[in-house]
Parts: structure tokens; sequence; C-alpha cells
């Protein structure tokens, strides 16, 4: 326990530089949420070769060995007046990480693409939701500027997506259904994680809710299409390597990163950020696959960045709520 603590004050204390200086919390959001958008194109890429199950296993279990070394042993995680931290482990991978994988790898195959981009809209206000449930954050008037702001921004961004959507077609209401499972999932993670940041640190968050939710899809995977893992032998080499770069950048080191900004920061601050996931969309396939910018989704994209921003800097003016805090509430 004696270590665990130590090392998470030395985390604290290199990591509270986010509390001191909202521009470079906005920076690290900016910069997660880029990692973050690089899942999408990864999962499509290997789910080419590979049945969902094994899709959503690999690059978590790729992330577990990577991200393992990063993390020491913890003795409170058995300790009897810590054993709630074991219920929040197993959470966080159940209801967090397996519905928000899966559903994203299931769900964009019975979907529309636009459906998935509308519905994955809905991730940052389930963020709050969860905050409020969870953690006892509260909307001020502040943040509810901020959300309509971006969510202006958001409908000049997404406006191609908006128009082509057909979410109440009966085709895609099991697609539909699935991709918000998988939103729901995110916001659960990355609200409820706050409670184990109190005791643990971000590596060990990660690996033991990974180690939760790999432990899971092994097990899905042996009743899944026959396992399918010798598919494995005859992958390309551009399938292991998307799976490389999902598994390091957008399971890994954004996860860290963003961990390490919500111990200083309130989730419900942070989650706004994540409406700049389509905007990095319209950036790659500028880059990828040549597409023009258009004015309004250049204008709607500079909204969703001074939200986000005034969010975090000017909120931060407040009484900050730390995850002591916010684990002493329950």
């Amino acid at each position: 326990m004696t270590s665990s603590v130590a090392e998470n004050s030395k985390l604290g204390a290199s990591s509270s530089v986010f509390s001191r200086s909202p521009a470079c919390a906005f920076g690290v959001l900016v910069a997660v949420n880029a990692m973050w958008a690089f899942q999408f194109t990864g999962a499509r890429i290997a789910a080419r070769e590979l049945n969902p199950v094994l899709v959503t296993l690999l690059p978590l279990a790729i992330a577990t060995l990577l991200v393992f070394p990063f993390c020491l042993p913890v003795a409170l995680l058995f300790s009897k007046a810590h054993r709630f931290l074991l219920l929040d482990i197993f959470l966080l991978g159940t209801f967090g990480i397996v519905p928000a994988q899966l559903g994203l790898v299931f769900g964009v195959a019975r979907t529309l693409a636009s459906n998935a981009s509308v519905l994955s809209l809905t991730v940052p206000i389930l963020m709050a939701v969860s905050a409020v449930i969870f953690l006892g954050e509260q909307m001020t008037r502040m943040r509810w500027a901020s959300f309509v702001v971006a969510l202006v921004g958001v409908a000049l961004v997404s406006a191609n997506d908006l128009g082509q959507s057909q979410l109440f077609r009966g085709e895609y209401v099991v697609g539909n259904a699935l991709v918000l499972v998988c939103c729901a999932g995110s916001a659960f993670y990355n609200s409820y994680s706050r409670r184990a940041l109190a005791l643990l640190s971000p590596a060990q968050v990660l690996v033991f809710s990974f180690l939760v939710a790999d432990a899971e899809l092994l097990l899905l995977s042996l009743f899944y299409a026959n396992g399918g893992w010798h598919q494995l032998g005859h992958l390309a080499a551009g399938v292991w390597w998307s799976l490389g770069l999902v598994a390091f950048f957008s399971l890994g080191a954004s996860m860290l990163l963003y961990f390490a900004v919500i111990q200083n920061i309130e989730v419900m601050r942070a989650s706004l950020s994540i409406y700049l996931l389509p905007v990095f969309g319209l950036i790659f396939s500028g880059i990828i696959l040549g597409e023009k910018l258009t004015a309004p989704q250049i204008g709607g994209s500079c909204l969703i960045f001074v939200s986000s921003f005034l969010i975090i800097w000017q909120d931060g003016r407040q009484k900050r709520s730390t995850p002591e805090e916010a684990l002493a509430k329950f």
C-alpha cells in the first residue's frame, strides 16, 4: 500500500501541471482525441480479416502487455479495507471496456457509418450524466453554455452525416442499439474510472481493467465463430500494423494521458473535448483521402475548439474536485 501511495503522490506532483495550466490540459485532450479517432479506421481494417471478438481482443491484449511494465504491483487492491477497488475494476472492465469495444465493432457492421457518427455524439452527454450520478459533479452555467456552443459546432461539422443518417429504419435498429451500447460503455469507463484513480495510478487502472476485459473476451472468443484463431496465421502485415497502432495509440498512450488529466480536472470538463473526434475525422479524411473541408465544417471545428477550451480554462477558476473527494462521496 505504501509503495502505491508513494507512486501516486509522485504522479500527482508531476501531473498537477494540468490543474495549474488549462492550456496544457486542453492540448493533451486534443492529442488524446486525435489518437482515439484512429481507432475507427484501424478497427475497420482489421475487421476485413478477423471476427469482431478477435478485432476487440487482440488490440486490448497488446495494449495490456505494452502498459504492464509501468504497472507496479499494488497490495491495497486485495486488502480488506479497499476491497471496493476490486469491484470498481471489475465494473470498469465488464460494463466499460467490453461493451464499448464490442459494441463498436459489431455495431458499425450493422448500421450506416453516418448513423454511427451521429450516435457517437451522445458520448459527452452520457459522460456528463455519469459524472453527475457516480461522481457528484454539477452542471454550471458555463458548462451549459459550452455544451450549446459545441453542439452548434458539431451540427456544422457533421451536417453531412446528419443529413444521410437513417436512425429510425428498421434494418438498422440492431446496429444502432449496439453503437449506443458502445457509447454508454465508453461514457461509463471514462467517468467511473476517476474513482479508482483516487488510489491507483493511471497505468494500474488501465492494466487491471484491461485484464478483466481480456479474460472475458478470451472466454467469449472460445464460443464465437469457433474462435477464429486460425485466421491469425494468414493476416497481412497491414492488419497487424493496424492492430498495433490501435493498441499503442487508441488504447494505451491516449488512455494514460486521459487518466492523468482527469486526476486533476473534473470529468464533465474533459467530456466536452470528445466533440473533437468528428473534427479529427474530417482532418484525417482530408489528409488520407484528399477530401476538401467546407467553410461550415471549418467554422464548426473552430466553435468546438473554442467551447472545449473555455470549459477547461474558465471553469478551472472554480474549486477543483479531486478524485479523492469524488471517492469520499460513496
